[in-house]
């Protein structure tokens, strides 16, 4: 969960769908790598973690006690976060958005560019254009000015703002259209106003009105074509994270795999011992690895579109590959409660013995030759295999790290176990909004993402231990807490000196 902040705050600082992006942002550097890498083990370690304690669960309360546990512990939060988060994360992005489109319209007149300030729509950026020795009456590929096209996108403002800076509305395209002409035929009466009114000649007679011509709005279905062309469904880009689960899914991931854990765990029960044995669970255990390989190998449109880790599916039918992709970690983890090795040692205490040796070659030779493989054209089977080999190398090698730092009962590990859940839905517009305040400050990115990260890390935990943790929400999320009990007063008297 903690980690996730990290990632998210990472997206800033390299080019990216991310609706906001950093003075700094550039392709070298740590943060792509830091994403990709994080990435590629995160969930699957989350959702193998989330099998084996629903199993747990499950083998100690029941069937009905574990979808009541769920529901409490899942459902409802994430019904909360639709109405709550989600809201929040669209204003943030869309925020996000408006200033990162000011900052480049602002950022391209800086260099004489005209022409970006107006398809971004910042009459405010002309001026800045003009300063820096952009021509308002400059020619494009059909001979149109820019107020041909700020015409033709029905931005008033900016027509308003090039005729402030000496634009000529007299000037005519490869087609002899004047930008008047062009108003008129895409149906844009504002644009015709301010022409009108900066000196264009009103082709309108004295009673007309522009919706009266004839040939007014003919273009109006062809500029909607050429500026808002048809969307196309894209998993992972900017339009996934608006009016679906956002940072949510895995939540609703967590539905689906708890509600196909509940109805398949008492029929396997039934099935026989002979069946559900430790010593054949850990050897159908093994069935993991090949599966893992097949739903890799159709990430990415099957290698069409070269990706590192699973694709994202935030929708609300989620994507077959994924979903049965992070199945089968879940259900690798909920068999692993029950498998036991051959000495009779409970398995889970055994993925991780190697950690020494399974996660320095992890990190410092697999992820780098599974990164070069994937982007630098080689073969997707090969990819995809060395993904799989890096995301489970990661997965035992963490899951035996921490049972080596972390096993023993420590209150703050525990606290921050709490903690984590509530940072973790709440994080996403703090960083964002972060991500906006600092992008302009004159600071290398590393020290800028670290003060992302513990600013937000720091702010989320104050808000868990002053709102969350002793109030119905943190019951909610983590069960019921209770405050310490101060320390008594010792008393002062005589035996006290």
């Amino acid at each position: 969960m903690l980690i996730g902040i990290g990632l998210h705050a990472s997206l800033a600082f390299f080019p990216s769908f991310w609706p906001v992006q950093d003075k700094g942002t550039s392709t070298g550097g740590p943060f792509d790598e830091f994403l990709i890498a994080v990435h590629g083990f995160r969930m699957p370690l989350f959702f193998l973690l989330s099998g084996f304690f629903t199993a747990m669960l499950w083998r100690r309360r029941g069937t009905m006690a574990l979808v009541s546990h769920r529901v409490r512990r899942i459902v409802l939060p994430l019904a909360l976060g639709l109405v709550t988060i989600v809201p929040i994360v669209d204003w943030a992005s869309e925020r996000g958005i408006e200033s990162s489109t000011e900052n480049w319209a602002v950022g391209a007149a800086e260099k004489g560019d005209i022409w970006f300030p107006i398809l971004l729509g910042h009459a405010a950026a002309i001026p800045v254009a003009v300063v820096n020795g952009a021509d308002v009456d400059v020619r494009g590929e059909d001979q149109g000015t820019p107020l041909h096209l700020a015409a033709f996108m029905d931005l008033s403002e900016v027509t308003r703002a090039l005729l402030d800076a000496g634009a000529d509305h007299r000037l005519k395209n490869v087609h002899g259209s004047t930008p008047l002409e062009v108003a008129v035929w895409v149906g844009s009466p504002a644009v015709a106003d301010v022409l009108v009114g900066g000196g264009a000649a009103d082709i309108r007679t004295d009673s007309e009105q522009w919706q009266d011509i004839d040939w007014f709005g003919d273009g109006a279905e062809f500029a909607q074509v050429v500026l808002d062309p048809p969307a196309v469904d894209d998993e992972t880009g900017l339009d996934s994270w608006i009016d679906q689960f956002h940072h949510l899914w895995f939540l609703w991931f967590l539905c689906w795999l708890v509600a196909g854990f509940a109805l398949a765990a008492p029929l396997v029960a039934r099935l026989g011992h002979g069946i559900t044995s430790a010593s054949v669970r850990r050897r159908l255990l093994w069935i993991a690895f090949p599966l893992t390989f097949l739903f890799q190998f159709q990430m990415g449109d099957g290698g069409d579109f070269r990706a590192f880790g699973p694709d994202t599916s935030t929708g609300l039918l989620p994507a077959a590959h994924v979903l049965f992709y992070y199945a089968v970690f879940f259900g690798y983890g909920a068999a692993t409660f029950d498998a036991r090795t051959d000495d009779g040692e409970p398995l889970i205490d055994r993925l991780g013995q190697h950690w020494k040796v399974v996660l320095p070659v992890s990190v410092v030779l697999v992820f780098p030759l599974a990164a070069g493989v994937t982007f630098e054209g080689g073969e997707w089977a090969a990819a995809a295999s060395l993904q799989v080999l890096y995301t489970w190398g990661m997965t035992f090698g963490l899951i035996g790290l921490f049972r080596r730092l972390f096993s023993c009962e420590r209150y703050w590990v525990r606290y921050l176990s709490d903690a984590s859940y509530w940072m973790y839905l709440a994080h996403l517009p703090l960083v964002i909004l972060a991500q906006d305040w600092m992008r302009g400050w004159d600071i290398p990115r590393i020290p800028k993402f670290l003060a992302i990260c513990w600013a937000v890390s720091g702010l989320l935990l104050l808000t868990y231990h002053y709102l969350v943790r002793y109030t119905p929400v943190g019951t909610l999320l983590n069960g019921l807490r209770t405050r310490p009990e101060p320390p008594e007063n010792l008393s002062l008297g005589s035996s006290s000196t």
